[in-house]
């Protein structure tokens, strides 16, 4: 069976809305905190506390207005139909804050979708709204993500099933490791480029449908050999 998993944030978002908000609600101090996040001071879990720790004036109501314009990449629907059509299960990855992706999602009507992020709160403190979030997907023993993405494709997949990932940045450079095939954009195709994973160069969605589709209708999908060994290095050590 084929699988395909999808980043959110700059992937099926098209732009990065967890960016955005944060910029919006934190200014400079969240400019700052994502600075040291790609320098490599701070993991993803740290860089998404001090984030929500900064956003100061923030409520429930100014989140959902901030979200009302924020769009899917305009070809991630027929994507998605696509998929079903092909009974092909795909899943949505995010290395973000579950109450965005699932607003936007549900605005699109695609609440049906199956995906998985990390968990935030509303804490009223005082004049202001805490966001405090938290991790239930982390994995112990790593802690460059705080939602493994790594780990959600390994447990829903089976040992038979030929993975596709498609992504664009940071948190998507574990799971491309794991993945037989590969669509990537900005900062990922540098990524994979250096690791040696090959990889099909994207803009949009309406690109992976049409290259997937090529690949399906030629029969050209097959296990990469390195994703393989890696996926099966984990059970071991399991």
């Amino acid at each position: 069976m084929i699988r395909v998993y999808c980043d959110f944030d700059g992937t099926v978002s098209g732009r990065d809305i967890g960016d955005a908000l944060f910029r919006t609600f934190a200014g400079k101090r969240a400019t700052e905190i994502v600075r040291r996040y790609l320098d490599g001071d701070l993991n993803s879990r740290e860089c998404l506390r001090q984030e929500c720790e900064a956003v100061g004036h923030a409520t429930p109501a100014l989140l959902e207005a901030f979200l009302e314009d924020k769009q899917l990449d305009s070809a991630f629907p027929d994507f998605v139909r696509f998929c079903a059509e092909r009974e092909v299960p795909l899943v949505v990855l995010s290395d973000g804050l579950d109450f965005y992706v699932k607003r936007v999602l549900e605005r699109y009507g695609l609440g049906h979708l199956k995906w998985f992020a990390n968990h935030v709160e509303f804490v009223p403190d005082g004049d202001r709204t805490r966001l405090v979030p938290s991790f239930p997907y982390r994995d112990a023993e790593c802690e460059l993500c705080a939602n493994c993405k790594r780990n959600h494709i390994l447990t829903l997949s089976g040992d038979n099933d030929i993975i596709v990932y498609v992504g664009d940045g940071i948190s998507d450079r574990c799971p491309v490791r794991y993945a037989d095939v590969v669509f990537a954009k900005k900062g990922l195709i540098k990524y994979c480029q250096q690791q040696n994973v090959s990889y099909h160069e994207y803009s949009t969605f309406a690109d992976v449908q049409r290259r997937l589709e090529e690949l399906m209708h030629r029969k050209r999908l097959k296990k990469r050999q390195t994703a393989e060994r890696a996926r099966r290095e984990v059970f071991l050590q399991g």
